[in-house]
């Protein structure tokens, strides 16, 4: 048992040193995108203040990665605080190995898929990347994780309204007070893990009324917040109709994303310009919705692009379309979603205990191709393929050690063909 401990414990270190020397060696001591200086400038104005601000805006995004890094802020300084935040991603990485390699053991139960699963996730260049930088990847895709093991032990411990529920409730709503994507998924998801389980209607209905009570007692310091500050509910953010409005508006011609080019310049300038947030969200969501009911053909032109924009196995935007950033992508996420979609296929007679999974994949394509989409938006899903994709990697060792050990069996066998 130590043993195998501490094999499983391989991939892990193998991950901080892996960040570490990212960390230290690719990326500067600075901040890289417009993104990561917002995100930092919430979480300053957190730190000095003790109020969450987006700019001028209360509750444009979700608060989570503010309140991750304002503890560094206010002990380090806005400068220093950034290898420290760093440093503090490196290990959520290392503990998305382990919760990767907890779900694996609960869906295949096979130490081969487990540590297979884990060292990819270790060395996978697309959350080395990320981890490095100042965004609500990394910390949303593990608590995402962490809400997904809790709910697959849930649902090994027998669908008990017990601490296992409360845990993969208290996972979700952190995850969605990091990331609005989530919205009010995790009740149905829970509810749903349950029926495919094998409860009843009476049963399921009854789980999903006491996750919604938990998840919304979870998510209710955000609303009271918010409806203090607007005086009206505001259940996640005020800046998602921006990007429904990105993504679905008559010069956003190949799927976009870009501020500057994919909107139409004076509609986005007047809009943009109006001081109160919920007016700015109303006019965005109008806007989108009117272009919609307009051209519905046009938006489910855009909804095809951004499909392939969202499953690309190469980089969409330019500044990383080089030779280098095309092979790195084609090699680790081509053969992950290549191996996913076998397992996929191999196990399509346990459906029900792999259904939770295939429906976050699901509703996060559904998600991106209404809205805006990029290989960004589909990283929460990555962890959930390289379960998938390790399954039929371990049958290949199987088979190969299977062959090294028996070779003549092997070579009797390959003499009937």
């Amino acid at each position: 048992m130590n043993t195998r401990r501490v094999i499983l414990g391989l991939p892990v270190i193998a991950c901080l040193l892996a960040c570490s020397i990212v960390n230290l060696l690719y990326f500067p001591a600075t901040t890289i995108f417009p993104d990561e200086q917002r995100f930092l400038a919430s979480a300053i104005k957190l730190a000095t203040s003790g109020e969450f601000w987006v700019g001028s805006d209360r509750a444009w995004e979700m608060p989570g990665t503010a309140l991750f890094y304002a503890p560094a802020v206010w002990l380090f300084g806005s400068h220093a605080a950034i290898m420290s935040i760093r440093f503090a991603q490196s290990i959520l990485l290392a503990m998305q190995c382990g919760l990767v390699a907890f779900i694996a053991r609960l869906i295949f139960d096979k130490v081969q898929v487990v540590f297979i699963a884990s060292c990819i996730m270790a060395l996978y260049p697309f959350f080395l990347f990320y981890q490095g930088l100042l965004l609500s990847e990394t910390l949303f895709n593990t608590l995402l994780l962490a809400g997904i093991a809790a709910m697959y032990w849930w649902r090994e411990r027998g669908l008990q309204i017990d601490r296992a529920l409360v845990a993969a409730c208290l996972c979700f709503a952190a995850a969605t007070l990091t990331k609005a994507t989530l919205t009010i998924l995790p009740p149905l998801l829970i509810a749903a893990t349950a029926w495919l389980a094998g409860a009843n209607w009476r049963r399921t209905f009854t789980i999903l009324l006491a996750t919604s009570c938990l998840f919304g007692a979870f998510m209710s310091p955000w609303w009271i917040r918010n409806a203090a500050i607007f005086h009206t509910f505001v259940p996640f953010t005020t800046g998602s109709a921006v990007n429904l409005y990105v993504g679905n508006n008559s010069h956003n011609r190949d799927a976009g994303i870009d501020w500057a080019s994919d909107v139409e310049p004076d509609v986005f300038a007047r809009i943009n310009a109006l001081p109160d947030e919920l007016e700015r969200q109303r006019a965005f969501s109008k806007a989108a919705v009117d272009y919609i009911e307009t051209d519905p053909v046009a938006f489910l032109r855009l909804a095809a692009k951004k499909f392939i924009r969202f499953w690309n196995v190469f980089p969409n935007t330019v500044e990383f379309q080089s030779r280098a950033y095309f092979t790195i992508s084609a090699l680790s996420f081509g053969p992950i979603l290549a191996l996913a979609l076998l397992c996929t296929a191999w196990h399509w007679r346990q459906w029900r205990l792999l259904a939770p999974l295939y429906i976050i994949v699901g509703y996060f394509t559904f998600v991106h191709i209404i809205s805006i989409a990029s290989l960004r938006y589909r990283l929460p899903l990555e962890p959930l393929l390289i379960i998938l994709a390790a399954e039929p990697i371990g049958k290949l060792f199987d088979k190969i050690r299977q062959s090294t050990t028996h070779p003549v069996r092997a070579g009797r066998d390959q003499t009937k063909f």
